[in-house]
């Protein structure tokens, strides 16, 4: 009678993962899960809002009137934004590097200069002068 007791142990057909297992397969299910949604929807929105950049200039209204760069972000060019000085482009600048020191010339009285950033389409500033 005893080994009959034994060999029911082996014929016993119960097939099953245990509890620790399972729920560490399902934990990293959801981390796969979660993992794909989250490159899938970062795809979708892409790099975010770019930043306008920072610049300071100052308005020079004696002697030769006009404006004068103070400081800038650095890495910007000139051919990044657009320029225009009563209502004309001023291309003077070409693609060089900003850099402090710079001068747009106001062209009479009264003048308008207008400075915007192309890639994020910013009014960085807009002068008059009389």
């Amino acid at each position: 009678m005893g080994n009959m007791k034994a060999n029911r142990k082996f014929k016993k057909e119960d097939k099953a993962v245990s509890a620790v297992i399972g729920v560490i397969l399902m934990v990293a299910i959801t981390v796969a899960i979660a993992a794909t949604v989250y490159v899938y929807v970062s795809g979708m929105l892409g790099g975010g809002a770019q930043k306008a950049p920072s610049m300071a200039f100052n308005k020079v209204t004696s002697g030769t009137k006009g404006l004068t760069l103070v400081s800038a972000d650095s890495g910007l060019k000139w051919n990044e934004f657009t320029i225009s000085v009563n209502g004309t482009a001023y291309t003077a600048f070409g693609s060089v590097a900003v850099t402090a020191g710079a001068f747009i010339p106001a062209a009479g009285a009264p003048s308008y200069i207008k400075v915007i950033h192309i890639a994020t389409n910013t009014l960085m500033g807009n002068w008059t002068f009389y």
